[in-house]
């Protein structure tokens, strides 16, 4: 004789259903683990863009159509103009970009009066449609201040940086650059008021040309 009482046909039915929840909550968990580790991976993941001074620039190098690239400037211009970080004095903003990079914030946008703002210097855009990048104002370093920063092991000389302060340098006095896909992705939507000493420091490098570096903006 057995030493085990047969189980009631209504236990096993509510087991089997108790076994199929625990499966169902237990492969949910995989996949939004897996989710989130796809995540991760694609912020880390660096992105082909295109930087340009000028719209001509855009045009001659043929590497984007008419089109791509006039559309490309234009929002970067209305960017600009709504983004660009605001500094509280003149002498500020020109530590960071240079003598002569800077405006009143007024003459960019009423929104800035009382400000100064960088110039915009150039624009980055995506190197194919398929990458669906926004397209991002770029602003120019006081060369002085790369060549301080590369001093001190960080920073490139000549380059860039996006309104958030992340390093932009493109590679071998072309035109391509490549960059974390969290900083290509991640416009800045809104304008920041950079206080003393705020945004050079904060900056992130940038993988340009793809080479990395590391230290502020």
């Amino acid at each position: 004789m057995s030493e085990f009482a047969p189980v009631p046909p209504q236990e096993t039915a509510r087991r089997a259903k108790r076994s199929a929840a625990i499966s169902l909550v237990l492969v949910a968990g995989a996949g939004a683990g897996a989710f989130a580790l796809a995540g991760l991976a694609g912020a880390k993941r660096d992105e082909d863009v295109l930087v340009y001074r000028t719209l001509d620039a855009c045009l001659a190098e043929r590497v984007r159509s008419a089109q791509a690239c006039t559309e490309a400037e234009a929002a970067a211009r209305a960017a600009y103009a709504a983004s660009a970080p605001r500094y509280e004095t003149l002498a500020e903003c020109e530590r960071h970009h240079g003598s002569g990079g800077c405006v009143p914030g007024a003459t960019v946008t009423p929104d800035a009066q009382g400000r100064t703002l960088p110039l915009m210097s150039a624009f980055m855009m995506g190197r194919t449609d398929e990458q669906n990048l926004p397209v991002q104002p770029l602003y120019a370093h006081d060369p002085e201040e790369e060549r301080s920063h590369a001093g001190h092991g960080g920073g490139y000389a000549g380059g860039y940086c996006t309104g958030s302060g992340a390093r932009v340098v493109p590679g071998g006095g072309g035109s391509g650059a490549r960059v974390s896909s969290a900083v290509a992705r991640s416009p800045v939507s809104s304008p920041r008021t950079i206080a003393r000493g705020g945004f050079g420091g904060t900056g992130r490098a940038v993988a340009a040309a793809g080479s990395h570096g590391s230290g502020g903006g």
